[in-house]
């Protein structure tokens, strides 16, 4: 029994570590990218290329429908039964949905790109970025959609081999295009880097993945999966227009009230903050999501959040306060000395981020518990309350918005504790005890750090 339960954690940890490893490429890819523009375009390049990436991100996921959502829940599902045939018709199906909203998309930010420019940066003469960033935005959404059909098979390798092909192709770009096109060159390798990646991925593991790409029967969309998936995706979609959307339109109404630079100096923070965050949520995305979706009772979803709870907020309490203790050495590394100014920026952000993992944690079993009804309103309180945190610290100078952010994590973790709770989802009182202390010492040492 002991080997047993040994082998069982020995696994999480691999896979655990596999996706850590997916982001690690990530990370570094970025710190190259990132370094680099820095050097060459100061915190006001930042704070314009962090802008166009938000709007490429918005673009991409209102694109991709929410089906990356749909297809790791449908697929996964499929799969678990041995009905192969029904997951390739999912796949296909949630891509031809996709792609033709992708050039419904792309069409309109071309048509009106001096005036997303105007709204986004107060100029119309970036409008040129805003057309790659709408390209990027395609790409985007096909890199959705692929990291759904990688969870709905719990696969944590391909994953990897997405971010290495990416990783390498966004550096080279960036490396190569940013001295002589300045921004505009930095914006072409984020919008080239994600569907670049998703191509590299799908070469190498092509053998495991053909059966789901090949298309055996026709037609290839299958209009009686499309509604089921839409009214996952729906949902899915939803939450990401609003959660990107509430995001962007802050930072257009921080660039008009403070200018580029400090929106450099936040893209920075961002970037430092979500990294750390995204081994976990790569790890609850791209495995503990479809692993709960195949479980099927409410007893047994239950049971693997309890399993999981403890070890991963440890981990991750231990991962945000080193984050937070090098905040300004990281800073350097990843950007320069002129980016000191976002020091305390990054303490109450990682707050809002350790707050939002948390919520992450004990809502993975949501969608398949009580479905889009439970899960859309617990997914919407983080980015409703983001715009809530930053109306009330509007007065608050260029940390309005890293306040804002730690405000949304709070608020967040204590929407998803009520209504977990309402679905028999509950933590032990050792649990909560352990969840308020961790982050009560984060907020105390962001504190400390941000004085």
């Amino acid at each position: 029994m002991r080997s047993e339960r040994v082998g069982r954690w020995a696994g999480r940890g691999l896979r655990f570590g596999l996706g850590g490893a997916s982001i690690g490429v990530g990370v570094v890819a970025g710190i190259a990218r990132n370094k680099w523009v820095a050097w060459h375009l100061g915190t006001a390049g930042v704070g314009v290329v962090g802008q166009m990436t938000a709007a490429q991100t918005w673009l991409g996921v209102t694109a991709a429908l929410g089906l990356s959502l749909a297809i790791t829940r449908m697929a996964s599902a499929a799969l678990a039964q041995g009905d192969e045939d029904r997951a390739r018709r999912i796949v296909w199906t949630a891509g031809l949905a996709s792609g033709l909203a992708a050039a419904i998309a792309v069409a309109f930010a071309m048509a009106f790109a001096p005036r997303i420019a105007s709204a986004l940066l107060g100029d119309p003469s970036y409008a040129p970025l805003v057309r790659i960033a709408a390209l990027g935005g395609a790409g985007y959404a096909l890199y959705s959609l692929t990291t759904g059909l990688l969870a709905a098979r719990s696969d944590v390798v391909a994953p990897l081999t997405l971010a290495l092909a990416g990783g390498l192709a966004g550096v080279a770009i960036t490396f190569a295009l940013v001295p002589a096109h300045g921004p505009a060159g930095a914006v072409i390798a984020i919008a080239a880097m994600l569907p670049l990646g998703v191509a590299g991925a799908l070469l190498v593991h092509r053998r495991a993945y053909a059966p789901l790409l090949v298309p055996r029967r026709r037609p290839v969309f299958d209009r009686t999966l499309i509604r089921p998936l839409l009214g996952i995706g729906a949902g899915a979609m939803a939450l990401a227009i609003v959660d990107q959307g509430a995001l962007l339109g802050a930072r257009a109404d921080f660039v008009h009230r403070h200018g580029v630079a400090p929106n450099g100096l936040f893209q920075a923070a961002l970037a430092l903050t979500q990294q750390v965050g995204g081994v976990f949520y790569s790890y609850l995305a791209n495995y503990a999501f479809g692993r709960v979706s195949g479980l099927g009772h409410v007893d047994a979803m239950r049971d693997y959040t309890h399993r999981q709870w403890r070890p991963l907020m440890l981990l991750a309490a231990a991962a945000f306060a080193l984050a937070m203790l090098l905040a300004g050495p990281l800073l350097h590394l990843l950007y320069s000395d002129r980016f000191d100014p976002a020091r305390a920026m990054v303490s109450w952000m990682l707050v809002g981020e350790f707050a939002r993992v948390a919520m992450q944690c004990w809502a993975v079993a949501s969608l398949p518990i009580g479905g889009v009804a439970l899960w859309l309103p617990l997914m919407l309180s983080f980015p409703l309350g983001l715009l809530v945190g930053y109306a009330a610290c509007l007065g608050m100078g260029v940390n309005a918005l890293a306040y804002a952010y730690a405000i949304a994590g709070g608020v967040s973790l204590l929407v998803v504790a009520v209504g977990m709770s309402l679905a028999r989802v509950r933590l032990s009182l050792a649990d909560l005890g352990l969840l308020l202390a961790t982050l009560g010492g984060l907020a105390l040492l962001a504190w400390r750090q941000s004085a």
